[in-house]
Parts: C-alpha cells; sequence; structure tokens
C-alpha cells in the first residue's frame, strides 16, 4: 500500500513554508486525480473542479497536480451541451490518489449499469480517495461507498427516497471531505472542495495565494488620467525610486501628508495599500527588463530594490505565477548566491466539514 501524499506534513504543516533557500527539503509528490466522466456530464462542474487545479501549479511554478480524463469504455463523450471530451478506459488509468466522479441530470441511469456498479464498487475498496461532484454522489451512497462517512449531497430525486440510506450522515455544508471520500452539493461548491482537497495536500497557503492571484487578476484597470492629482504625484515619485526605494513614511513625507492619509488613499483609488502597489511597480518593471534582456538577474534584481535573487524570485512567482527564469532564459541557479544591497524591505502582500486533522489515504 502506497503512503499516503498527505503524510508527508504534519498537521498545520505548511508545504509552502520554507525559505525559498532551502531547496534541500522534500517537495511534496504531484496530487493525481482522475475525473470519471458520465455520459452527458456537467461540463461546467467539470471546468470548476479543474480551475483550482490549474491554478495551483501556476501560483506555485511547478507541477502540484496532474489529472486525466477517464470513462467507463474510454473514448470520446459528450457533455450535457454536446462538447465532446477525449477520455481514458477507466482501467487503463494511470495510478491515482484521488477518484471523483462527475455526472450529470441523468447520473442515476448510471447505477442500473451492473458494469458501472461493478467498477464503484472496485474503486471503493481501493486504497484511494473516492469523491463524487453534486449528484454523482448518490451513485456512492447506491453502492454504499458513504455509508458510515459524512458527506454532503444535493436533494434526491422524486425516485429515491433518503430513508433508504439508514446509514447515511448527511451535513448541511457545501462540501464535505471525510477521511478518504468527498461530496459536494453541486457545481457552485465545487470550488470549495477542490481548496479542501489542495489544502489538506499542500498547506494553506498555496490556496490563500490562489485565492490573492485570482483577486488581483480580477482587479479593473485603474483610469490613472482621472486619479486624484495626489495620487498620481505618489505614483511618479515611486515610478522615479525604482532601485533606490522610498519607505512609506518617506513617501508620505514628500506628499506633505500623514502616511494614514497616503494609506486611504491608495486604498480609496486603488485598493491596496501603497507598499502592495510600489511591489507591483517593480514587479513590472523587471519583467520588462528581463524579457527586453541585456542584463543579468542581479542587475535586474538591483534595478527594480529588492533585498537579494532569491527574494526576487518569491516575490515574481506570487505575482506572475512563474519562475523569472521563465522570462529572462537565463539559470537563475548559478547566481543565486548573489546578493544586493538591501534598502528597504517591501513584504509581498502578504466551509469545511470533518475532522481538521483527518487525512486522504491513497
Amino acid at each position: 500500500m502506497v503512503s499516503s501524499v498527505f503524510d508527508k506534513f504534519k498537521p498545520g504543516e505548511d508545504a509552502f513554508s520554507a525559505h525559498p533557500g532551502e531547496s534541500d527539503r522534500p517537495q511534496p509528490s504531484p496530487l493525481r486525480i482522475g475525473f470519471w466522466l458520465m455520459e452527458a456530464f456537467d461540463l461546467y462542474t467539470l471546468a470548476n473542479a479543474l480551475e483550482p487545479l490549474r491554478l495551483a501549479n501556476q501560483v506555485a511554478g511547478r507541477t502540484l497536480c496532474q489529472w486525466q480524463m477517464l470513462s467507463l469504455h474510454g473514448g470520446q463523450l459528450h457533455a450535457s451541451n454536446g462538447i465532446a471530451t477525449a477520455t481514458v478506459q477507466l482501467d487503463q488509468a494511470q495510478a491515482l490518489d484521488v477518484l471523483i466522479l462527475c455526472g450529470g441530470d441523468s447520473v442515476h441511469a448510471g447505477a442500473d449499469q451492473p458494469d458501472v456498479r461493478q467498477q464503484l464498487g472496485y474503486w471503493a475498496q481501493q486504497p484511494i480517495s473516492l469523491g463524487a461532484l453534486g449528484k454523482a454522489g448518490w451513485l456512492l451512497a447506491q453502492i454504499g461507498a458513504l455509508d458510515g462517512y459524512r458527506c454532503s449531497l444535493p436533494e434526491p430525486d422524486a425516485r429515491e427516497s433518503q430513508g433508504a440510506f439508514k446509514e447515511l450522515n448527511p451535513v448541511a455544508a457545501p462540501f464535505c471531505v471525510d477521511r478518504h471520500r468527498l461530496t459536494c452539493v453541486g457545481p457552485q461548491a465545487v470550488q470549495g472542495l477542490m481548496h479542501e482537497l489542495l489544502s489538506r495536500n499542500h498547506g494553506r497557503a498555496l490556496v490563500l495565494r490562489m485565492e490573492k492571484h485570482a483577486a488581483r487578476q480580477a482587479r479593473p484597470l485603474q483610469a490613472m488620467h482621472n486619479a486624484p492629482a495626489r495620487l498620481q504625484a505618489a505614483l511618479a515619485l515611486m515610478g522615479d525610486h525604482l532601485s533606490r526605494t522610498l519607505g512609506i513614511d518617506e513617501l508620505a513625507e514628500k506628499m506633505g501628508m500623514s502616511r494614514r492619509h497616503l494609506e486611504r488613499l491608495f486604498k480609496r483609488s486603488l485598493g491596496c495599500s501603497p507598499s502592495r502597489h510600489y511591489l507591483d511597480l517593480r514587479l513590472q518593471r523587471a519583467r520588462q527588463l528581463l524579457q527586453a534582456g541585456g542584463q543579468s538577474m542581479v542587475e535586474v534584481v538591483q534595478a527594480c530594490g529588492f533585498v537579494s535573487v532569491q527574494h526576487f524570485a518569491r516575490c515574481y512567482r506570487q505575482y506572475f505565477g512563474a519562475h523569472p527564469r521563465e522570462d529572462e532564459g537565463g539559470d537563475l541557479l548559478g547566481i543565486a548566491g548573489c546578493q544586493s544591497a538591501s534598502i528597504l524591505n517591501v513584504p509581498a502582500s502578504s466551509l469545511r466539514c470533518g475532522d481538521p486533522t483527518s487525512q486522504l489515504p491513497h
């Protein structure tokens, strides 16, 4: 029996809490997820499950999650909206940590198919985590795979009575993770379920970074020509001091206002703190320099006022979801020990059910 990926961290330990230089610390293995699609599956629900996995890989700058599309017989499968998806036959799936059933409005028809019930029974006995999205959870209930587990299920169809499932322990929550069973009530709850899965496998800090990244990408473009004159003046000062950065108190003094007033101005106009926006400007300038070429990584770090190459790489990856070497094309490892002068430390910016200490074995 393969040891669980969740066993690699003690409760509360964060896979992303290590400093960038601590490269000798073993990294957690990628989480291997299979999505078992049924005919007329809900594509919206599936997309809501896949997007957090894709974003986790982007934010981390490496592969934290791997997934494969599976079906009972393989080949193309059509979603409820008619879009075809290529799938691999279930019994030919690569090694899995988690198998998640994804159906649609007609999912109950699968329970009447002997081969579906046989496969469900087989996978329910395997040392992996087994889950279902929305109504597909009732298929797990019908074969007894949820007996003794807390679960989140949508209202049953008229053809089914919840009273027939006496061993079920439903909870009033949009999603639930109880040991190695994962369930949710519908497409809107899927993201929470996947965030919980990622959190238990790779640490809650990852999910927080994903949420910050998504919020930053959704921020509307500020029409700077209509911005308050004092804000434009502050931004100009920041732009003129990227290599020799200004402290926020120093910036406020140059603007002739209190720090608190300056912070309120940025919060009201840009939705963030002055230090957050200052860091954004420096990172954007760094990316321009990297893409333009002609300067080494150390020169870019110095030109944009970062403490060190390591600090720069960490901030860059958190902001752009990629390592700076992916834009620069050079080898960061050769200069990882180089340090730039420290002028100003501007820090990066900075529902669930079940026992928080329980784990998902596979």
